[in-house]
């Protein structure tokens, strides 16, 4: 296990550093994080000659892998730029780390919770349409998770934030603008600390993440089930006088999710990019908000360091994804 475990690290840590090369010279090829100064030639070019804009590509890689060893993500380009002589920041930029883990950390919550509705809701959906195929309620179920892997997350959040959150009305009362209506025990927004908090902002989110994947995988499990229900290892335990539940359960659906949780690590990058989609529709902060706060200034260090913590979270849930598989089938971990 150790070896295992040891091989889908390296390949994780590998993974991350082509994604940061890949990143950095894409990003920092293609924008000017400048650009607001361009009626400005010299302070344009003092920023271009403090953040080394113009030096050549592989050269400026280097500068900022040494320095993320040395100092972390760093800070955003800055373009306030005094008109002294010579020109000086009339502020630093922000520092890009704190804000990233805690846009991470909420992506992270998002894409774990809504994983643990998937697998359990796939399983219980595809075992349930496995022992009742052909019939009415695996008809039904199967109309159902066909419909909800077809709508896409971000119209599957758009809907549910029209239907089910109110939309607060406002009229003048007292010669100022007040907010009426409101009061939904579910909210939209980022949360702001406390385990009760976490699931007002959190629900929404991690429900219409999870509706999709579901009826996706569902249909996963439920064509494995079909196959492992007709296994003679199935047949075997009926004959012994097991219970329909127990071969259902310990038989079955577990040698079920070995091919689903297998499909499931290795899609895990589309699961995190559904996730942006949802994170963007109900605005709870995590990394599509900063992405696209990122895009509009047009930073390749921001861009570089948001798509390198992606990649790295993408790594983590494939990561534990072969860990789960390990676990569910020992041979793997012995032919891996």
């Amino acid at each position: 296990m150790g070896v295992y475990v040891l091989r889908r690290l390296f390949v994780a840590a590998l993974t991350v550093a082509t994604v940061s090369f890949a990143a950095f010279v894409g990003f920092g090829l293609s924008f000017d994080p400048a650009y607001p100064l361009v009626g400005n030639l010299r302070a344009h070019a003092f920023v271009e000659a403090y953040y080394h804009l113009n030096d050549p590509i592989l050269s400026r890689y280097w500068r900022w892998l040494t320095g993320f060893v040395q100092h972390g993500f760093g800070r955003t380009v800055s373009v306030e730029v005094e008109g002294t002589v010579p020109p000086r920041f009339r502020s630093p930029g922000t520092p890009i780390g704190p804000q990233l883990w805690q846009a991470a950390a909420i992506t992270l919550q998002l894409v774990g919770s809504a994983l643990v509705l998937v697998i359990a809701g796939s399983a219980v959906v595809g075992a349930i349409a496995a022992q009742r195929r052909r019939f009415r309620l695996d008809v039904s179920t199967r109309v159902i998770a066909y419909l909800a892997a077809a709508i896409p997350t971000f119209l599957i959040g758009d809907l549910m934030l029209r239907l089910i959150v109110p939309h607060e009305t406002f009229a003048l009362v007292g010669g100022r603008i007040t907010a009426l209506g409101g009061g939904w025990w579910l909210l939209v927004g980022q949360p702001t600390g406390g385990f009760v908090d976490w699931i007002r902002h959190m629900t929404l989110p991690v429900v219409a993440l999870a509706i999709g994947l579901i009826g996706l995988y569902s249909r996963y499990v439920r064509s494995s089930m079909v196959v492992a229900l007709g296994q003679p290892y199935v047949t075997v335990a009926r004959a012994k006088g097991l219970p329909e539940r127990r071969v259902v359960i310990r038989h079955a659906l577990r040698n079920s999710l070995i091919p689903f949780t297998s499909l499931l690590s290795l899609e895990v990058g589309g699961v995190i990019g559904a996730s942006l989609a949802a994170d963007a529709v109900f605005n709870t902060g995590g990394l599509a908000s900063m992405f696209l706060t990122s895009l509009n200034k047009g930073d390749p260090f921001e861009l570089t360091a948001l798509f390198v913590t992606t990649a790295a979270v993408v790594s983590v849930f494939a990561f534990l994804g072969d860990a789960l598989v390990g676990l569910l089938d020992p041979r793997i971990r012995e032919t891996r």
